[in-house]
């Protein structure tokens, strides 16, 4: 940080320095205003010259040095564990509502896999009812067009199975 001060004032100095030998070795008359104009922008130039140089901070930088690493990475768990969770919720109450359009009663379970950076998908569904056999193929059919869940990941049970 000092070498950098020292740096522009001596550059600052030796600036002034030129604008005045140049000045003085002018001409009076319209050179003189030509020669002062560019005395001024010389010197403009050797006082702002380290503003050139500055370096915009990115907004993620800034992020990065406010916030320490770990905090963010507990704040992309949790919303990844939120959304999660929504997926699992919402997926569950899409899969009642195609079983009561059957006429069955049940509960569902859903299990999320990730498939990627905060992608969750339905990986596993246990469904928890009295469903007839024609209503379960229905339902496994549908599950499986809708939510892309294959049969072998879903499981039936009825009330007395389950835990």
């Amino acid at each position: 940080m000092m070498g950098a001060l020292k740096e522009w004032l001596l550059s600052v100095t030796a600036a002034a320095i030129l604008c005045a030998l140049a000045q003085g070795l002018i001409p009076p008359g319209p050179v003189r205003r030509v020669g002062r104009l560019t005395a001024g922008l010389v010197m403009a130039a050797a006082l702002l010259a380290p503003l050139a140089s500055l370096r915009g901070v990115e907004p993620e930088q800034w992020l990065e040095s406010w916030q320490p690493q770990e905090e963010v990475q507990g704040l992309e768990e949790q919303r990844d564990e939120t959304m999660k969770t929504i997926i699992e919720e919402e997926s569950g109450a899409y899969i009642v509502d195609k079983a009561a359009q059957l006429g069955v009663e049940c509960e569902v379970q859903v299990v999320c896999s990730s498939e990627g950076e905060g992608v969750f998908l339905p990986w596993q569904i246990t469904v928890t009812g009295e469903l007839s056999p024609g209503q379960q193929e229905q339902l496994t059919r549908q599950i499986q067009e809708d939510l892309g869940v294959p049969p072998e990941r879903q499981q039936y049970e009825t009330k007395e199975e389950s835990p």
